[in-house]
């Protein structure tokens, strides 16, 4: 690792003690594209006892981590595994179980930081060397892959003959930087569109068609206003997230515009499709076809829609769990997108598993990778409707488990699907996309002007990484 890189990530470490020391506990929030973490109230699942939540503390250093490497008496390697999703960690700790059952001379210990605090918290472990072995990656991979702390994991599949293509090959390119596989696959996720049939029956609507377009849509959601507005009811025609993944970067593909040129040397913020892009929300705003954004600054779309207070939901296949245990599940329809200028291709978003390139102990690190990659793993996370499993033969075992939504759509979507931009500046860019995007919604900001800083702020990061 570079000096320059090595002092970042020292300042990060530096930074994210003074956090702890004062005291800093933040909740889960929306993660950097657009996507939240899974939270408890969304979910029926029980909470994991303290026994499962818990490790032996003979593990454990004097901080609590966790250390890696052979314990006094030799029997066993322990290595660490770090997630971000509380909802999730229950499943990979029966995982982990059976992992250790089939390699009883590895232990592991599987560590939730919630979302809020785990890239900083992981920017101060790799500058202190006290990182996970292996931890989640998602589209940050070129800041760490440039900054030398991810493991290269072309010799360890090659060596085993992990055939990658046995996995879609969406998430397999997202985790390959500069023809170097850094991850290897978990899940991925598509957005779509969730719609509520009660809602559209109790005011004499018809539901969506498949091939419907931007325009069809508007105009069900005008006839859904009136309709409400007739009967001085206060449900929402359309809900949405304004976050990039479930809405803003999906119209900006489907316009014909893009965020990051294909050589992600130049941003496209400037162009007339993406401006167009961020007016169309603004214009549903305007004609109170959805609500505006101190309303969903305040409330998330996917609350209102589980409320029942709204008739059409964009969004990601990573809250169809969350939908399918709804009280009124039975009456969720699901539908791709409605096209616009160009197409009504999805963003495609995922997750990949990562080693430690300052890893003690790698062979059990890798041997942790293959199996959390591998058909057991993929199996169980698609019993528990956790994501779209990578592994195309694991495939089989998700969409059964949804009682009410057809999970199928979300298949179909990723065919045509369109991977989240990123670059290595995207820690840089990404944020201030967000926030200047909020102002855009908040009415501070025109599109046109709103546009214009993210073009500026994103190209001048693109530009610092040559």
């Amino acid at each position: 690792m570079n000096k320059k890189r090595v002092l970042c990530f020292t300042m990060a470490a530096v930074m994210a003690g003074m956090l702890a020391a004062c005291g800093n506990t933040g909740t889960s929030s929306g993660n950097n594209t657009g996507k939240e973490e899974t939270s408890k109230s969304e979910t029926s699942k029980s909470e994991t006892s303290k026994e499962e939540m818990s490790k032996e503390e003979t593990s454990k250093d004097e901080t609590g981590k966790v250390e890696s490497g052979k314990p006094e008496n030799g029997d066993k390697v322990n290595i660490s595994f770090s997630l971000w999703d509380e909802v999730q960690k229950p499943v990979f700790d029966e995982i982990a179980a059976k992992f250790e059952d089939e390699h009883p001379d590895i232990h592991v210990d599987v560590q939730l930081t919630p979302w809020s605090q785990y890239w900083t918290k992981l920017d101060a472990a790799m500058g202190a060397d006290s990182a996970a072995d292996v931890f989640w990656m998602n589209t940050y991979l070129p800041k760490y892959a440039e900054a030398g702390v991810l493991e290269p994991l072309d010799s360890y599949i090659e060596k085993d003959g992990v055939q990658l293509s046995d996995y879609a090959e969406v998430v397999t390119k997202a985790y390959n930087y500069k023809e170097v596989q850094y991850c290897m696959p978990k899940g991925m996720d598509t957005v779509q569109v969730f719609f509520n049939r009660s809602i559209f029956d109790k005011y004499g609507v018809e539901v969506p068609k498949e091939g419907w377009t931007w325009d069809d849509m508007t105009a069900v959601a005008e006839q859904l206003k009136e309709k409400i507005s007739e009967q001085g009811s206060d449900e929402y025609p359309i809900l949405m997230e304004l976050d990039p993944q479930p809405s803003f970067f999906n119209f900006i593909v489907q316009n014909g515009g893009y965020v990051l040129s294909e050589d992600n040397k130049t941003a496209g913020f400037d162009q007339p499709e993406t401006v167009k892009a961020y007016q169309d929300i603004v214009d549903l705003m305007d004609k109170q076809l959805m609500p505006g954004s101190e309303v969903l600054s305040d409330t998330k779309g996917t609350d209102l829609f589980l409320s029942q207070k709204g008739a059409i939901l964009f969004m990601g296949s990573w809250k169809a769990a969350v939908l399918d245990e709804a009280s009124f599940a039975s009456d969720i329809g699901t539908i791709a997108m409605p096209e616009k200028d160009e197409n009504n291709h999805s963003v495609i978003g995922g997750l990949g598993f990562a080693m430690n390139a300052a890893s003690k102990e790698k062979d059990a690190a890798w041997e942790l990778i293959k199996y959390l990659s591998g058909e057991e793993s993929n199996k169980m996370q698609a019993e528990a409707k956790i994501d779209m499993p990578a592994l195309v033969s694991a495939q089989q075992y998700y969409t059964p488990n949804f009682k009410h939504v057809d999970a199928n759509i979300f298949y179909e979507a990723a065919k045509t699907g369109e991977l989240f931009p990123t670059s290595p500046s995207v820690a840089d860019w990404l944020p201030s996309v967000n926030e200047i995007s909020a102002k855009i919604f908040a009415k501070e900001l025109t599109p046109e002007e709103g546009c214009q800083q993210m073009q500026e702020v994103t190209q001048k990061a693109l530009d610092s990484e040559s």
